[in-house]
């Protein structure tokens, strides 16, 4: 049977690997006709795997940016780290602002109720603007950190909830977005062969940056706010516009040229590459793509929950704030460690897998938090936050890298946004959902809320169970 040869636009430019001899007798997928194989380092090298996937391989990262895929990474990690207390920090916020405004619990809670809606919304229309060629991720950072620092004044000077729905809940939201879903997708597109470790790296600043901040914010003075949100508002600002000044992405199809694509695509691994490119249609008719989408609602609204209305209810139920914050500040960084470490994890044992353990250890967190009440052993409390904030860290990472694997390269970062901005539904569901809880039965709040929130997490590790790849279907000619 001939071998068709790879798509290549002229001759190798560098070295070939001689054949094997005993290879003679067959072509390999994705070596040309008289056996040799272009090597990994030519640059501009157009290869085709055994299912056809198209790798265009080279130039290294330094001669197309003059900096390496590290430096680009370091870059997308900052500006993420920067913004991540609008998302990890404002939930340690909410005593403060009800202190300082003479709010309810659930009017503070509102603001970040529409931006979380509006931050993993804005992942679609990122993607699409991003594909069009209109919105270049150096200029989303800029814009989105700019936007964060408006956020942030918002929160510290606004004088009413209108200021805050406006400054912090719709242009910090807007803001988060372009920062978040351009940085993600760099790290991705720059590491095609790690993704997922990319990401998780990339999300765990998201969120590492923010623990200490978070901490200390549960206790803050109300006459203290201004001032500590002009500093995160400045750095914010200033550390974004630095990262944006050089975060460019690759060419389409690139590939790095010290990795062989092929023996990549051949390479016995947990999570065997997709069977082919899908655009998000076929995603979505595959059944997939909506169950993912069901997933990271639940997870997402489990995460935002602990994040956003978890600091109010042990700042009313529970132990002292000190307590209180050594139980928030703990579970944020398990987050970032759930984030960094659930692609390490997965790699051995499966994305599917990994993601079903985590979101079992977030119910049980849970479960155990209703058990001790808000006033039990200390121990107990911070072993729950442990387990809660590596299950609603590592779920984001994990649900749209099965994206990739599921449904390929080609079209990754819309099939991923189509996942990821089902965050918008679990803001609505997560911190809404215990907004309104604290709104209308304040006294069982808490037992409630928690009991609600173990459930999520159990009925996403269910529908993530039932996951299944989509496969390719070869037809035989009569």
């Amino acid at each position: 049977m001939t071998q068709q040869p790879p798509l290549t636009p002229g001759p190798p430019t560098g070295p070939t690997r001689p054949s094997d001899p005993a290879d003679t007798a067959d072509t390999a997928p994705g070596s040309d006709a008289s056996g040799t194989d272009p090597a990994p380092t030519t640059p501009h090298a157009e290869l085709a795997d055994w299912r056809g996937r198209r790798y265009v391989v080279g130039p290294t990262p330094r001669d197309l940016t003059g900096q390496g895929r590290a430096g680009i990474l370091a870059r997308s990690a900052i500006a993420l780290a920067a913004i991540g207390v609008l998302q990890f920090g404002y939930g340690a916020a909410v005593p403060t602002l009800v202190a300082a405004h003479d709010w309810s619990v659930p009017e503070a809670l509102l603001p970040f109720v529409v931006w979380a809606v509006l931050q993993g919304g804005s992942a679609l229309p990122v993607a699409r603007l991003r594909a069009a060629g209109l919105l270049s991720p150096g200029r989303a950072v800029a814009l989105g950190g700019l936007l964060c620092a408006v956020a942030l004044l918002s929160v510290g000077y606004g004088g009413g909830l209108a200021w805050l729905l406006l400054g912090y809940g719709v242009l910090g939201g807007i803001g988060a977005g372009l920062v978040y879903h351009s940085c993600v997708h760099v790290a991705s597109q720059w590491y095609p062969e790690r993704p997922g470790t990319a990401a998780g790296l990339v999300g765990g600043a998201f969120a590492l940056g923010s623990a200490p901040l978070a901490a200390a914010l549960l206790g803050l003075r109300p006459e203290a706010l201004a001032t500590s949100c002009a500093v995160l508002a400045a750095a914010a600002a200033v550390l974004s516009l630095w990262c944006a000044a050089r975060l460019p992405s690759p060419p389409p199809d690139w590939w790095p040229p010290e990795t062989d694509p092929r023996a990549w695509a051949l390479s016995a691994q947990a999570n065997p590459a997709a069977s082919r490119d899908h655009s998000p249609a076929e995603a979505w008719r595959s059944g997939a793509l909506p169950t993912l989408n069901a997933v990271l609602a639940l997870a997402g609204a489990v995460s935002l929950f602990d994040l956003a209305v978890l600091p109010a209810l042990l700042a009313e139920h529970g132990p002292s704030p000190g307590l209180a914050g050594a139980v928030i500040g703990t579970l944020i960084a398990a987050n970032a460690v759930g984030r960094v470490s659930a692609s390490r994890w997965s790699e051995a044992a499966g994305r599917r897998r990994v993601l079903v353990l985590v979101l079992l250890a977030g119910a049980l967190a849970h479960a155990g938090l209703v058990i001790a009440g808000a006033g039990g052993p200390t121990v107990l409390l911070l072993g729950c936050a442990v387990l809660a904030g590596l299950g609603g860290g590592a779920c984001y990472p994990l649900a749209c890298t099965l994206a990739v694997d599921y449904f390929g390269l080609r079209d990754s970062a819309r099939n991923q946004a189509f996942v990821y901005s089902a965050k918008a539904l679990g803001g609505l569901l997560g911190v809404g959902g215990g907004a309104a809880l604290l709104a209308f039965a304040p006294a069982h709040a808490f037992d409630a809320a928690l009991a609600a929130a173990g459930l999520c997490a159990f009925a996403a590790a269910g529908l993530a169970l039932r996951l299944r790849r989509p496969f390719q279907v070869r037809t035989i000619p009569a």
